[in-house]
């Protein structure tokens, strides 16, 4: 009877000691990817394609900033769809140039933000305010729903609006606007 129980003393040791090992990743481990593996081209209909030498290649990809205010020019997010992930390109400036170029259009795409430099008026109606600025594209007018949702003040004194389509605008410093443009902003914050 002892060497029975011996035995399985020491199986059940070895069993709970022993942990099997695993070579998966999970869902959550970031992907870096090396900028000299990476090819970036123009499909037929213009969509960003991505090679991937040796090991895939993805018919359209999604360009994304990670820290689009703190870090805009690295840690870009590259997805084979809006919500799949290939990876994270820390410095997209060791790329080719042009794969480089190709990166930096879609971006300019995806954040294509004008500056204002001029406040013309704000009009409020029924909720909605009518805002007719100066961007450094022309003249522009745009509505706004719900100031404080559709403006995001990021310290000390830069602004982002967001329109009723979506569009984005930016003021750098409200502070160094003129006098005109300063109290409109004054006046609806």
């Amino acid at each position: 009877m002892e060497n029975k129980n011996e035995v399985k003393q020491e199986t059940s040791t070895t069993d709970t000691t022993t942990k099997p090992e695993s070579s998966e990743i999970d869902d959550f481990t970031p992907r870096y990817l090396d900028p000299t593996q990476l090819t970036f081209t123009r499909s037929e209909v213009g969509t960003a394609r991505l090679e991937i030498q040796n090991e895939v290649c993805h018919l359209r990809v999604v360009v994304r900033q990670l820290m689009p205010l703190s870090n805009p020019a690295e840690y870009i997010s590259i997805a084979a769809d809006e919500d799949t992930e290939v990876g994270i390109l820390v410095n997209p400036s060791e790329l080719a140039s042009e794969s480089l170029k190709i990166v930096q259009e879609e971006l300019d795409k995806r954040y294509f933000t004008p500056t204002i430099q001029k406040i013309y008026r704000v009009k409020e109606h029924f909720g909605i305010h009518e805002w007719e600025v100066e961007t450094e594209r022309g003249r522009v007018t745009f509505s706004v729903r719900g100031l404080n949702q559709n403006i995001k003040q990021v310290p000390p004194a830069r602004l982002f609006v967001t329109d009723v389509r979506g569009n984005r605008y930016d003021i750098p410093d409200y502070r160094e606007l003129d006098a005109q443009s300063y109290q409109q902003i004054q006046r609806h914050l």
